[in-house]
């Protein structure tokens, strides 16, 4: 089955020609569509070298793909939001998500071919598009602009232009303001794509023009340009990626009072300042509390383990603004009440990989699953001196 014009056939058939080398160093796996309806596909993947197979069998991938036909083709050809397809769970990867992030980098962008255009599709497109391409401001307060295209694939249309209006019909008045005359309609196609000049096909006996020749010189401020939908516009760049760690000639501050929940990292300690009027501990710190609008100095530790309040599944892979790098997705990012926190005042941090799938959120002090700090051991004052926070066993 086709989905605008493309068959799912297509988007493998293509791979060995999209296939980039350089992006499946040093991966040696095997992977696995699942296409709901259309049939099942494996890709095996040896440090730059691909096979494409149609089979029944994807049993030894070390992921698998699944989704319907439509949706499948629609995200190659860019029809389909990929985002928005996961999370709604139109599309569905089993086993492992981050060796199948990896084939992104694998092939370049699906273009999708367009069919050739006749020259009669061509005459059409031209005349269907003159009154869109009409310019009132460059336009002659009234005229009647004939065009008799000549040749089987041709035509008589006429321009009705009048108090910066215009209309087109396929007619031929006894009266103008000015008449092209062409004989076959290939040479007008030829003369609008730019492959022909307007003034050779003049000289050749080819064309002709009757009536004020002022009005045809002037047609290319009258209209504008017309653009051929087969043009294939801007090529497909390829992304180069230059991993670095950049140097600013520059210092930016925290502030003395993230400063120094910053620096309370570094010995393994997580501070929060606590509220004189309400009491409330924030966390991180803050100069003023958030909801009383009072200056906060008291300094408590709290933690460093707590209860999970709530837990998302993040599957965009968000590059690091220093080294270009991206966490394999996806992965668990929780809002963690530490001890002696109470209230909305939860802290955000990585959860355990493997163990994302165990985690349970709460809204008592029972409920949410009970987590620790696993802490670097190389601490820099970050909040990644922090490598994740897993459960407390």
């Amino acid at each position: 089955m086709e989905y605008w014009g493309v068959k799912v056939e297509d988007i493998f058939n293509t791979m060995h020609n999209r296939f980039r080398p350089e992006g499946a160093k040093g991966v040696v796996a095997e992977f696995g569509y699942d296409i709901i309806g259309e049939g099942k596909w494996k890709i095996k993947v040896n440090d730059g070298e691909l096979e494409v197979i149609k089979t029944d069998d994807i049993s030894n991938c070390v992921a698998v793909m699944v989704c319907d036909g439509e949706t499948f083709v629609g995200i190659n050809i860019g029809k389909v939001d990929a985002t928005n397809a996961f999370t709604s769970g139109k599309v569905k990867v089993e086993g492992d998500f981050g060796q199948f992030g990896k084939t992104a980098k694998m092939f370049k962008k699906f273009v999708l071919k367009k069919a050739a255009m006749s020259v009669r599709d061509y005459i059409l497109d031209m005349f269907g598009t003159l009154v869109q391409r009409f310019q009132p401001n460059n336009a002659p307060q009234e005229a009647i602009i004939v065009y008799d295209i000549g040749g089987e694939d041709g035509g008589v249309w006429t321009a009705y232009i009048k108090d910066g209006k215009c209309e087109l019909k396929e007619e031929s008045p006894a009266k103008f303001s000015v008449k092209l005359e062409v004989q076959e309609a290939k040479d007008w196609v030829d003369v609008m794509l730019g492959k022909t000049d307007a003034f050779s096909l003049l000289s050749a006996g080819k064309g002709s023009i009757v009536g004020e020749t002022q009005i045809a010189l002037k047609l290319e401020e009258i209209f504008s340009k017309y653009q051929d939908p087969m043009a294939g516009g801007t090529p497909e760049q390829e992304l180069v990626v230059l991993k670095k760690i950049i140097s600013v000639d520059q210092k930016f501050s925290t502030g003395p009072v993230m400063g120094k929940f910053l620096n309370a990292l570094k010995n393994k300690k997580i501070l929060g300042n606590k509220c004189p009027k309400c009491g409330r501990i924030q966390l991180p710190a803050r100069e003023v509390c958030a909801e009383c609008r009072v200056r906060v100095d008291e300094w408590v530790e709290v933690g460093p383990k707590g209860q999970v309040r709530y837990m998302e599944y993040v599957y965009y892979a968000s590059p690091d603004p220093l080294t270009g790098e991206t966490r394999e997705t996806p992965y668990g990012m929780a809002n963690i009440l530490l001890d002696g926190c109470k209230g909305n005042d939860t802290f955000a941090h990585l959860i355990r990989r493997d163990q994302i799938d165990l985690i349970k959120g709460g809204k008592d002090d029972v409920s949410g699953t009970r987590v620790r700090p696993v802490w670097n051991e190389h601490r820099t004052g970050s909040i990644f001196d922090i490598k994740y926070f897993e459960i407390d066993e």
